[in-house]
């Protein structure tokens, strides 16, 4: 014997009505564009380049001079803006790390004065500089932050 059932528009209203109805919301109209936001501006196709993006947005957004990301030997993962100022902060603070959790103030070298800002970060069992150099003492703290948060995501994700 063969069964065979016509789902018709009342019987699955009938099924509904019962206690699974009021398991669910209401359905609604949602227009497509809520769908389809974007919130990055750019897409990168390596992690390099998408914590750069992360570094670069946030200089631009905070007026920071520039921004790195460094590993335990003081090599830049990442960075933004001023080249020379990555690189030397980078290698400095790499020197001060490994004693402190994080750092405010300024570093001289090489003629050049810079004030940083620089916290840790824990990515699978090593430590990673993240470093603000430049702007205002408020806007290197909020965009350090938002550079270490934007790193985690973009390196938990990868």
């Amino acid at each position: 014997m063969e069964w065979t059932h016509a789902v018709t528009a009342t019987s699955a209203s009938r099924f509904m009505a019962g206690s699974m109805r009021s398991n669910f919301a209401p359905p609604r109209a949602v227009p497509d564009h809520l769908h389809m936001m974007e919130r990055r501006r750019r897409r990168a196709q390596t992690l390099t380049l998408a914590l750069s993006y992360q570094l670069d947005d946030c200089c631009r957004d905070g007026g920071i001079q520039a921004m790195v990301i460094a590993d335990g030997d003081g090599l830049p993962l990442a960075a933004a803006g001023d080249v020379y100022a990555c690189d030397e902060v980078a290698a400095r603070m790499v020197l001060v790390g490994p004693r402190i959790r994080s750092f405010d103030g300024t570093l001289f070298g090489g003629g050049c004065r810079w004030d940083v800002q620089m916290t840790k970060v824990a990515v699978d069992g090593s430590e990673l500089l993240v470093c603000a150099v430049g702007g205002s003492p408020e806007q290197r703290t909020r965009q350090m932050m938002r550079g270490a948060k934007g790193a985690l995501r973009i390196l938990a994700a990868a």
